[in-house]
């Protein structure tokens, strides 16, 4: 035995140390002809292009909304992108969108990995709003001048385009210091709708938009392991050239002088803020802190317009000039989130917020409704300011494998300054709980609940008595409120299968028991179940449904007095939707979707005689429809539309009120499409089909409406 022992022994040692030989002197490998097929860092330059054509066989402004295809014909679609990047850590990329639409975009960046960066960005983005529209006016915007009603009827499209125009910057000041620095300019050109009055008379005219938005965000933030500081500025300066709207009356003057109108529209201003922010992590406990603190003016110096235009009324002069508009903001916030153990986890937050308005007030004692009447009394404009003091907290804790325990609460305190309004000071809590039950990996149940309270100082029926208001009223906005909800979401998957069920229940009702005549109760209702199948890989499918449910109920009074009617509102929304996606390659992939909703509202007054309310019925149906890498195609039906003259695209004169004609049925077939070309300049195969691809997808939801 002995010998067998050391014979064994001998012969392992002797493989041993023929393996260690050979593998003291390993074979030499060729790496001469090694090609790295994923590296993630390609050098030089890279590019692709595509062009391709689309068709729209009928004009829609509510196509072309955000997409510029809005006009019947042929589109060009063009694209392009391209890359460099240097050995020495430079790089620079381009890419250019739909520049044959109305919604083109151009994005340029560059710089050096770790030294600095830079861009410059333009897009617009079009927003046509009716491309039926009849007047009889004159010109159009700021001087609104009518002909006739119906001998010199003239189109006009309504909408505007918003260019923006962008350049930004961040240079890296060594490992610690970023600076940055943004800038963007939005351009806006067009006209939308806008109602003017001569006493009891209405008249729908376009008014102007032409106005310029500056925004500057600079930065300094220095970065430290494990904290970091971060100052900044933020400014905002609008600047209109439409500051006023000056239209004819249409109609015969109801008193001597008032042929014309004129009203102000949003005026220039200007905003400044500094910021300041940091942050500590690694703490004891697992603990990371958040500072932030902002302060801002919002100022305003536009001249008053006249009283009125009218030469036949008599006008007191203006009190001031302008309103010497100064607004001071304040921000400060604090978080603090830990987790002392790996099963809990704690966070809490204070934050304090207000609002200073120092601009001047005076009695403005020559009023003139509309051009047309003098209106008695001396009101003073009124100016609003608010003080809010904000406290949240929350704790979890996971008592079991299977189960989290989470407790909640808010206090938030308001105060409102300025102008005395009827509640001068409220209080909020919150409370909630959680549970959350896993038992394995296929089911997961959340449970949620709680309860609110607003408690107002006392209601100043003085206050809403000046403004006209019953004094036993109360706005439920201000009013006291006492709220409980409860919420459950559950998931499920099935066992092995590849489908997850996921349902979701809420309700919460809400009680306005110190009010008499106002809202006085109202419970919100809400379901939702979905199917996701994940078939393999490539194929995916979808079911959901849902509905919600909200009623009210509120008194009124019809003697300004004691409540001596009630009103109930109900609202029902039915929701169901289902689709299909199968990517069958990398550039080939199809998507099918359809959706359906119904909305229904209900109204009952009781104890007065006002009538039975028609009940409202809406309904949306949406059915998209995309084709990846080839034509597409877009349906839209037109849903029924009233015998409406208006809606037919026939301005109207209805008694006291002229409406330009605009016609109702905006949604239109279209069967927009690409082909792709791609054009490359050291361009990998797929960058060409990827941007290929993008001329495939024009194709937007098509959506079908009906009201009745």
């Amino acid at each position: 035995m002995q010998t067998r022992s050391i014979l064994l022994s001998l012969a392992v040692a002797s493989c041993l140390a023929a393996a260690g030989t050979a593998a003291a002197e390993p074979a030499a490998a060729n790496t001469s002809e090694w090609a790295c097929s994923k590296c993630p860092f390609p050098k030089g330059y890279q590019s692709s292009a595509q062009l391709g054509g689309g068709y729209l066989d009928e004009s829609s402004a509510k196509f072309g909304q955000y997409t510029g295809l809005d006009d019947k014909g042929g589109y060009v679609v063009a694209d392009a992108e391209g890359t460099y990047a240097g050995e020495s850590g430079y790089g620079l990329s381009y890419e250019l969108i739909d520049l044959g639409l109305n919604s083109r975009s151009v994005a340029i960046e560059g710089g050096r990995q770790g030294a600095y960066e830079f861009g410059l960005f333009y897009d617009r983005v079009p927003v046509p709003i009716w491309d039926t529209t009849q007047t009889p006016f004159l010109n159009v915007g700021s001087q609104n001048r009518v002909t006739s009603l119906d001998e010199d009827l003239r189109y006009v499209d309504v909408g505007y385009d918003r260019d923006r125009y962008g350049a930004a910057g961040t240079y890296y000041w060594g490992p610690n210091v970023v600076l940055a620095l943004d800038y963007r300019r939005d351009d806006r050109n067009g006209y939308r709708s806008q109602f003017g009055s001569f006493g009891s008379t209405s008249t729908q005219l376009l008014k102007p938009l032409d106005d310029i938005t500056d925004r500057v965000t600079a930065t300094v933030r220095y970065q430290a392991s494990h904290w970091f500081a971060e100052l900044g500025y933020n400014g905002s300066f609008y600047d209109t050239k439409a500051a006023l709207l000056r239209w004819q009356n249409p109609f015969s003057p109801m008193v001597p002088g008032a042929d014309e109108g004129q009203m102000a529209l949003a005026p220039d201003n200007d905003y400044n803020e500094i910021a300041l922010s940091a942050g500590w992590s690694g703490l004891p406990g697992n603990t990371a802190v958040a500072l932030s603190a902002a302060t801002g003016k919002g100022t305003q110096d536009i001249g008053f317009l006249p009283y009125t235009i009218n030469q036949d009324i008599t006008t007191q002069p203006l009190p001031m000039s302008d309103l010497h508009g100064d607004v001071d903001v304040m921000r400060a916030d604090l978080t603090v989130t830990s987790r002392p153990w790996s099963s809990l986890r704690l966070r809490g937050s204070v934050t304090y917020d207000e609002r200073d308005n120092n601009s001047r007030q005076a009695a403005f004692d020559s009023r003139v409704y509309t051009d047309s009447f003098l209106m008695s009394g001396a009101p003073t404009n009124p100016v609003y300011g608010f003080e809010r003091f904000r406290v949240f907290g929350s704790a979890d804790y996971e008592l079991l494998r299977t189960l989290d325990l989470g407790l909640g609460g808010e206090y938030r305190e308001l105060k409102r300054t300025g102008t005395d309004q009827e509640v001068a000071q409220e209080d909020f809590t919150d409370g909630w709980g959680r549970i959350a039950y896993r038992p394995s990996g296929y089911v997961g149940i959340v449970l949620r609940g709680g309860a609110q309270e607003r408690e107002p100082d006392e209601y100043d029926v003085a206050v809403a008595e000046e403004y006209g208001q019953n004094p036993l009223m109360r706005k439920y906005n201000m009013a006291y409120l006492y709220r409980n909800y409860g919420e459950l979401v559950a998931n499920l998957g099935v066992w092995t299968l590849p489908l997850t069920l996921g349902a979701s229940a809420y309700y919460a009702d809400d009680s306005y028991s110190r009010s008499q005549i106002g809202l006085r109760s109202g419970t919100t209702e809400r379901y939702g179940i979905d199917l996701n199948w994940a078939i393999n890989d490539k194929l995916s499918a979808y079911v959901n449904g849902g509905q919600d449910k909200i009623s009210s109920l509120q008194n009124g009074s019809s003697t300004f007095s004691s409540p001596d009617w009630k009103g109930d509102v109900d609202d029902r929304f039915d929701t169901v939707g289902a689709g299909f996606t199968a990517r069958f390659s990398d550039d080939l992939a199809l998507d099918l979707g359809y959706t359906y909703a119904e909305g229904e509202s209900r109204t009952t007054i009781k104890g007065v005689n006002a009538g039975a309310f028609p009940m409202v019925r809406s309904q949306l149906v949406v059915v998209r429809a995309l084709h990846e890498r080839g034509l597409g195609a877009r349906g839209d039906r037109p849903g029924d539309v009233a015998d409406d003259p208006v809606a037919r695209g026939r301005p109207v004169q209805l008694p006291g009120q002229l409406r330009d004609g605009v016609d109702a049925l905006l949604l239109r077939h279209a069967h927009p499409g690409g082909a792709g070309i791609g054009l490359g300049s050291s361009g990998t195969a797929a960058a060409n089909a990827a941007a290929a691809d993008r001329a495939g997808r024009r194709i937007l939801p098509a959506r079908r409406h009906r009201v009745t």
